[in-house]
């Protein structure tokens, strides 16, 4: 199961030097040296939809033609994400690449689900409400500890103190509420963190001192 994939290999000059993306191949190198093939991937799980979660999710092959970059894969997304992102107002249209969905059903990429999820041993999705219409984050067992991959909610570690809220969010009140609780639960059983955005912390646990 992979979760998000990244800005992907579509993208051209312009726009990595516009938004700094320095390695868009990381992915499927990164995979590569773990062994991990893009057939091997049966369940994509993409957050939410912004091009910088999902645009890896599709690749252009050869004959130019978009394809999915993980042929064998289910890509799953929450409904009200897909729904949202389709019915983008001026406020956040910027963050829905139309030729991220546009690709998408035609080769049957996040397209929102008909029957009930489920999640692998070890795994679970929850919903994050504020940065988006159904953005989400995912629960890891792993040895010793639980980890959340926080996504857009904690971008960074500049964004634990409660009013730091990224201007990207759709409903920040909402998302300072979600900060609230999240931070409450993680303070208490001492969560791991998973931070996408934060170029100096991959992982981090909280104290109480950010709940103020």
């Amino acid at each position: 199961m992979l979760v998000d994939a990244g800005c992907g290999t579509k993208v051209d000059p312009k726009f990595r030097d516009i938004f700094a993306v320095e390695r868009p191949e990381a992915l499927l190198e990164d995979l590569a040296s773990l062994g991990v093939a893009p057939k091997d991937i049966t369940s994509v799980a993409l957050t939410h939809l912004h091009f910088d979660h999902c645009g890896g999710g599709t690749m252009r092959g050869e004959d130019a033609k978009i394809k999915p970059t993980f042929p064998r894969a289910r890509y799953m997304v929450r409904r009200s994400e897909w729904e949202g992102a389709h019915h983008a107002n001026e406020r956040n249209r910027a963050s829905y690449l139309p030729r991220e969905l546009r690709s998408a059903p035609e080769v049957g990429a996040a397209r929102a689900p008909q029957c009930r999820r489920r999640d692998p041993p070890g795994v679970s999705m929850r919903k994050l409400p504020g940065h988006s219409e159904g953005h989400q984050g995912v629960f890891f067992d792993v040895p010793g500890a639980r980890a959340l991959y926080a996504v857009d909610l904690f971008p960074t570690v500049a964004h634990l103190p409660l009013p730091y809220i990224m201007a990207y969010d759709l409903y920040p009140l909402t998302t300072l509420e979600t900060k609230r609780s999240v931070l409450r639960e993680a303070t208490r059983e001492e969560w791991l963190i998973l931070l996408e955005h934060d170029p100096d912390h991959f992982a981090i646990r909280v104290s109480a001192r950010w709940r103020r």
